[in-house]
């Protein structure tokens, strides 16, 4: 069975032991359901693949079939060679297909992962974007290096010491502070941690600056933001895995 899904979701790479390095993406269907499609290899994502896409862009792929792939409804398992990128969505068509979708954080934990575990939220006000240690740095480097002596990993995934949490209200009392995991994020982190190693950057705090100044700053001039979030797949827990904002390519 194929499905044609719009992409709203393309998450930091993880290590996956039966995988290698995977990507987890997630969005709407062309029937408006929501859709998180797994196993997504990191190859998909090198400039030179085929099959490449980023976010805003449609994709058609074959399911393995149609029922969840784990205890949350939306999850599917997909043939990743099947995937077929097609045409790119203006943010405007994107804008109306959210507004008919927000909700809140509250909302999704009174129902639970197991009932819903992907939706939007549309922060009324962004408070912060920090640092956080990523908790998992060291296993994570030690899952590395024991794929690279099964003699995979020919490419090597770096692991960020830091990840960034926004603080935000999506209404007007409480205030949540989540983890971003947006691909976006963990590039600028990537990036700007290279040029600190090579002297360009003082210190880790630069880093911070620099990363904060795009996702704090930058990104809520350029007008309405939007959070996709997805539940954790162990934990009953919302991350955020898709930062959505207009771009200067997007036409009004």
């Amino acid at each position: 069975m194929k499905e044609r899904l719009l992409v709203l979701a393309k998450a930091v790479p993880e290590i996956s032991k039966k995988y290698e390095h995977l990507v987890c993406v997630a969005g709407l269907t062309d029937e408006g359901k929501w859709r998180r499609i797994y196993p997504i290899p990191w190859k998909v994502f090198w400039k030179n693949s085929d099959k490449y896409f980023k976010k805003k862009m449609w994709i058609e792929y074959e399911l393995k079939e149609d029922c969840p792939s784990d205890c949350r409804p939306e999850s599917r398992k997909i043939k990743s060679e099947t995937i077929t990128p097609l045409e790119e969505a203006s943010f405007r068509e994107i804008e109306g297909l959210l507004k008919e979708r927000l909700t809140t954080i509250e909302e999704l934990e009174r129902k639970t992962p197991r009932v819903q575990s992907l939706g939007v939220v549309k922060p009324v006000e962004i408070i912060g974007f920090e640092p956080t240690t990523n908790k998992h740095y060291e296993e994570l480097l030690v899952k590395r290096g024991q794929l690279n002596l099964m003699g995979k990993g020919a490419v090597q995934l770096e692991i960020p010491r830091y990840k960034y949490r926004y603080i935000f209200r999506d209404d007007k009392e409480k205030v949540h502070e989540i983890i971003c995991e947006d691909w976006e994020v963990g590039e600028l982190y990537r990036k700007c941690e290279n040029y600190r190693k090579e002297g360009k950057y003082k210190d880790e705090e630069e880093v911070h600056k620099k990363v904060r100044e795009k996702f704090l700053y930058e990104i809520p001039k350029k007008g309405d933001v939007y959070f996709i979030v997805g539940s954790h797949f162990r934990f009953p827990t919302y991350l955020i895995i898709g930062v959505i904002y207009p771009k200067k390519s997007d036409s009004f």
